[in-house]
């Protein structure tokens, strides 16, 4: 049996080995899959904090188109008060307007004389006939009865 015996004996130290070699490659399985766990801890928190920036800047957002709404409301108030304006004031020169016609309509119009110049104010101040006078050939003196009659002499 000794035969028997010195082959297991021989076995011992690699049976032992193969051993040693499986413990180390599961504890290395494992320091891998907590590595891995690690990372996908920080990455988790990585991505924890991109959706609180997310979310920071969603509401910064949202204030942002509520006062944006505030806003345009008061701009659209604004814009309904002026209109209001506008249609009184329209309503006013309307008004206006038809008050004159209707005081048009009652009194005639004024009639307008022109006034004709005397001869006097054709003459300049140098006692010349304007020029208008002299182009045609023409004076007032000429053309008055008594202006072109002589006087007598006494």
């Amino acid at each position: 049996m000794k035969l028997w015996g010195k082959p297991i004996a021989a076995l011992k130290p690699l049976i032992f080995g193969i051993s040693l070699i499986s413990l180390m490659g599961i504890s290395g399985c494992f320091l891998f899959r907590e590595k891995q766990a690690d990372d996908a801890e920080a990455a988790a928190a990585k991505a924890n904090d991109s959706a609180m920036r997310a979310e920071q800047a969603a509401d910064k957002a949202t204030a942002a188109s509520a006062d944006a709404t505030k806003a345009a409301d008061h701009a659209a108030k604004a814009v309904r008060e002026a209109t209001k304006e506008m249609d009184r004031v329209s309503e006013k020169l309307e008004e206006m307007a038809r008050e004159r016609d209707e005081e048009e309509e009652e009194a005639p119009p004024p009639r307008h004389h022109k006034a004709k110049t005397s001869s006097a104010e054709k003459i300049t101040a140098g006692g010349k006939p304007d020029a208008a006078h002299a182009a045609s050939g023409t004076a007032d003196t000429a053309a008055s009865p008594s202006a072109a009659a002589p006087t007598p002499a006494h």
